[in-house]
């Protein structure tokens, strides 16, 4: 079994309506240590994560964080993502209230077998 550190999101500006930022890879499961958003303009603006299984969508049944407003120049953890896995085919997917308003950077461990 190999535990490989990994950047699963690289400073990626959220879009206004659900997209996949990171897919497991196939034979793998996918720990997520750290995850935030800054928001890069001068307007509060929200942030919704989630995550999503294989064949999946995005819903209240995935979702780890909810309309949270991040204020102009704040970066906020996600902590409902810190530590969750993802199985193969599983996403982190997210969305703002407002396109290019928040970038997204995330980073965790791939173990595969």
């Amino acid at each position: 079994m190999q535990r490989l550190p990994k950047r699963l999101v690289d400073g990626a500006q959220l879009t206004a309506t659900a997209a996949v930022y990171y897919t497991a890879p196939a034979n793998s499961l996918t720990t997520i240590s750290a995850a935030s958003v800054t928001n890069t303009t001068a307007t509060p603006q929200t942030v919704t994560v989630y995550l999503v299984p294989a064949a999946g969508a995005p819903g209240v049944g995935n979702v780890v964080c909810s309309g949270r407003v991040v204020a102009p120049g704040e970066t906020f953890n996600i902590g409902g993502a810190i530590g969750q896995t993802l199985a193969a085919g599983g996403t982190l997917q997210a969305l703002s209230d407002a396109a290019t308003a928040l970038t997204l950077v995330a980073s965790g461990y791939v173990t595969t077998p």
